[in-house]
């Protein structure tokens, strides 16, 4: 066929070009790509193939255009389809946790107490499996450098987060947004400093400070929602707390209370504070939870990566 001459030719011409002692292996190897593509009908992208190699400069990185193409399109996915997976991870264990508290309201007086709990752990279960998931494909991303790794990864997160926010309250412009920003920014400091140590080889340390970095950014954002939407003591001593109101003391705890639906033993936050939060922000905190294991996983594992690099067939020939 003519293409395939055409092809044939383009070849022969980019094959001259290189040194006589890797010329016949670099045709033979070529000539195999050039069949494999006739074979499956691609007449253009043979064609495509055979002209790139005839431009090219000899001793210069090859590129197969076709394994980065697929490298960026299995990248493009992950980073996509994980923060729904994420989201999904919530109400699927929401589900789960609505069965298993139905039981458990049947045999015992405790079962309420257990709700958030069993929440947290259905979702912190769930996205660990994710997390190994979706390090795999991490080993082959397409993304370079810390910085756009970490953007890579929270910026399809962000907007995840935004989507299911706005379904459940019924507007973009609710009031979880600045806390939800505020979060997307910690997150993506605590991942850039996580992607930047796990390059130097330094993985546990990345570990510790990126999930240190998560757990703040995610714990600053609750505290954010909170000081904005529920009252705190009165500024005078007669008033100095109401009955719908939350010392700011136990701010710091105000996440992992959303969590465990406990104040570890402390004075606050009380029950009744703890129910005020969750009453008000509870969807947030076990988003967050649900992404920071696939956040975490997957930058550490793209940092330790190398990106897709061109090999040169054969040094240049002076």
């Amino acid at each position: 066929m003519l293409t395939r001459r055409i092809a044939e030719l383009l070849l022969g011409l980019a094959a001259r070009r290189w040194p006589a002692d890797v010329r016949d292996d670099l045709r033979r190897e070529w000539a195999a790509e050039l069949h494999v593509l006739a074979e499956n009908g691609r007449r253009t992208t043979m064609v495509g193939f055979a002209a790139s190699l005839a431009v090219s400069r000899a001793g210069a990185p090859l590129l197969d255009r076709r394994l980065m193409h697929q490298r960026a399109r299995r990248t493009a996915a992950a980073l996509l389809l994980a923060p729904l997976a994420c989201a999904a991870i919530v109400v699927v264990s929401a589900l789960a946790m609505a069965q298993v508290y139905n039981w458990l309201s049947m045999l015992v007086s405790w079962s309420s107490a257990v709700q958030l709990p069993l929440w947290s752990m259905l979702i912190l279960g769930f996205a660990v499996l994710l997390a190994k998931y979706t390090a795999r494909s991490a080993r082959h991303t397409a993304l370079h450098g810390p910085l756009r790794i970490a953007l890579g990864v929270v910026l399809p997160v962000g907007v995840a987060a935004l989507g299911l926010m706005s379904v459940i309250n019924g507007s973009v412009l609710g009031s979880f947004v600045p806390g939800l920003l505020l979060w997307s920014a910690g997150l993506t400091l605590a991942l850039w400093a996580a992607a930047s140590l796990a390059a130097r080889g330094r993985v546990g340390v990345a570990w510790s400070v990126g999930l240190v970095g998560a757990l703040v950014a995610a714990d600053l954002a609750v505290i954010l929602f909170v000081i904005q939407t529920i009252p705190g003591p009165g500024t005078v001593a007669a008033d100095a707390m109401t009955a719908d109101s939350v010392d700011r003391i136990s701010a710091p705890l105000w996440l992992f209370a959303c969590w465990t639906d406990w104040n570890f033993g402390l004075p606050r936050p009380t029950s009744w504070e703890i129910f005020l939060i969750t009453d008000r922000l509870l969807l947030e905190p076990m988003f967050y939870l649900a992404c920071m294991p696939y956040a975490l996983a997957y930058t550490i594992r793209a940092a330790r990566s190398a990106p897709a690099v061109p090999v040169a067939l054969a040094p240049t020939p002076v």
